[in-house]
């Protein structure tokens, strides 16, 4: 079986699209499975070994050049390798009108989406013509399996066991170096990933310096300190001064990320991308969640804790806050006490 995964952005979803190789995988072993992914996305689909192929977009470029030549010539070679493919069914779950180009101009007999109920732009609607609803409630990877799994007439539960993403050499040194820094001897290892792109998503530098102190009091373990910008490092580079047995790590690639997850033994994060990527790997993670519904997008299984801030202004919603990029005060999480985040981590 040919098969083909139309998830263009952003790269967290990309990740929690991930338990859908390895299910494909599961149910037939020689599947070969393609995906088609924005240019700026694409390292994480190309460093996963069940991945064949990936065929590079730039969907945002393209709209804006709709009227250059060499626009029309990158969608005509997109389409020819498309063709070349000859995928047995391609499975859209993006769901807006970006994926909707590429999903009506791959040759293919099945086509399979969201139902009108869940598909994040109506226009997706006419690229596909298999359609699932999805159960209210559920976990967002759960929600892309049911997709694929509906088209199978599969009801049988999937347990997905993680990948391990490919890196380089060069890669594999600068993790194995890290994870044997003589600050961290002998100690349990904890990843930091205190950054988001939206700030009501992160807890503050006083809060979460004193949380990570309690901590270390606790179980004597040792802070790797990850960063992603200028800002976060100067962050992470104060947490680091005020903690003992700390270190900044150098800004990794999101694979070789992934990999030193996997060699930690704890990985705390806030509702980010660094946190999807540590539950692709058995790592246990510790995780903050205020403008986002924990639920939702929490890793799933026994090894990971979500704590869930609450909303001092009645604000109820099932995935997003409608105001996560507006609200002036990010009270969800600011508001909690360390006492409150502290009870929730030694649950974990």
């Amino acid at each position: 079986m040919r098969v083909l995964i139309v998830k263009t952005s952003s790269l967290g979803d990309i990740v929690h699209t991930f338990p859908v190789v390895a299910y494909l995988k599961q149910r037939q072993h020689n599947a070969i499975v393609d995906w088609v992914v924005e240019v700026g996305c694409a390292s994480l689909p190309e460093a996963h070994p069940d991945i064949h192929r990936v065929h590079r977009v730039d969907i945002k470029r393209w709209r804006r050049d709709i009227w250059q030549k060499g626009t029309w010539q990158e969608i005509g070679s997109l389409r020819k390798q498309l063709l070349e493919g000859q995928y047995d069914v391609v499975f859209d779950l993006q769901g807006n009108t970006k994926s909707a180009m590429v999903t009506t101009i791959t040759p293919c007999r099945d086509k399979v989406g969201f139902s009108y109920h869940n598909v994040s732009e109506w226009p997706n609607l006419f690229a596909t013509n298999k359609r699932f609803r999805l159960p209210p409630g559920q976990n967002i990877r759960s929600d892309y399996l049911h997709i694929v799994k509906s088209y199978f007439g599969d009801t049988t539960p999937f347990l997905d066991s993680g990948v391990i993403l490919r890196i380089d050499d060069d890669n594999k040194r600068i993790v194995r170096d890290i994870l044997a820094s003589p600050q961290l001897h002998q100690r349990q290892k904890v990843l930091v990933c205190p950054g988001s792109i939206w700030r009501n998503k992160c807890l503050p530098p006083e809060p979460l310096l004193e949380l990570l102190q309690k901590v270390q009091a606790e179980s004597g373990c040792g802070y790797l300190m990850a960063w992603g910008n200028d800002g976060e490092r100067s962050e992470v580079e104060k947490l680091a001064d005020a903690l003992p047995h700390s270190l900044v790590i150098p800004r990794l690639s999101l694979p070789a990320l992934q990999n030193l997850m996997g060699g930690v033994d704890l990985v705390v994060a806030m509702d980010s991308l660094p946190l999807h990527l540590a539950a692709t790997t058995p790592t246990p993670t510790f995780s903050l969640f205020g403008p986002s519904a924990a639920a939702k997008y929490k890793p799933e299984g026994v090894q990971h804790r979500a704590f869930q801030g609450c909303c001092p202004y009645g604000r109820s919603f099932d995935k997003r806050c409608p105001v996560l990029r507006t609200c002036p005060t990010g009270a969800c999480l600011r508001e909690q006490t360390v006492e409150e985040l502290f009870a929730a981590f030694q649950q974990l």
